[in-house]
């Protein structure tokens, strides 16, 4: 399965014990005062970032994502066995 449009907030990408995933984030804008991006993150397993970019759309971050990260295993959130945030006791 690939990560999509539909997906994305809550799917990822794993190789161990490595994650790559979407996030938002914002940059100033002088013109809008914010310009939404996407973040196409690759962290260790304690989600410590290792490389970060930022996107204007959620179409080429998700091309980057897929096209870096998409042979890794993919897992969703939504779906989870008990590994990542959604196992969280908070939850």
């Amino acid at each position: 399965m690939k990560i999509n449009e539909e997906n994305w907030s809550h799917s990822q990408y794993s190789s161990s014990p490595l994650r790559a995933f979407i996030s938002l984030g914002a940059q100033p804008d002088e013109q809008n005062g914010v310009q939404l991006q996407y973040l196409v993150t690759l962290t260790d397993q304690d989600y410590l970032e290792l490389f970060q970019s930022a996107h204007s759309s959620i179409q080429e971050a998700l091309g980057v994502l897929n096209q870096k990260y998409g042979h890794w295993n993919y897992s969703d959130a939504l779906n989870s066995s008990g590994d990542g945030c959604s196992s969280c006791a908070a939850h």
